[in-house]
């Protein structure tokens, strides 16, 4: 496998996790259950969360913008692994983007366990 073929797959593993992540979003929203693979620690049990309500209200949009965000981050990727045509510092501060806001979710997470476990 040559690093091109490499980025394409990390890229389309990306935009994959986005709409499985859009997916648990929509599930979360319509059901109220809350799902341990919905990219949270594994010391949280979605069973014991002491308000559900509250907390997909506090999380709901963040996990949505996490989806869109690494759904365009991988497409970006994959047109700039196959065509080049994206140009690298747009390809690169997509990358920055999405890894903020990875950051920036995670501590979300933390904030949240703490206000609804």
């Amino acid at each position: 496998m040559n690093t091109g073929s490499l980025y394409a797959l990390i890229d389309a593993m990306i935009a994959g996790c986005g709409v499985y992540v859009i997916y648990l979003y929509i599930t979360m929203v319509k059901t109220g259950v809350i799902k341990e693979s919905m990219l949270m620690p594994k010391n949280l049990d979605g069973k014991k969360c002491k308000d559900k309500e509250g907390f997909i209200r506090f999380i709901g949009v963040k996990q949505l913008i996490f989806g869109i965000i690494a759904i365009i981050s991988g497409i970006i990727g994959l047109i700039q692994d196959f065509t080049g045509s994206v140009g690298i510092p747009v390809y690169m501060t997509m990358v920055v983007v999405f890894l903020a806001y990875i950051i920036w979710y995670c501590v979300q997470i933390k904030k949240a366990e703490k206000m609804f476990w």
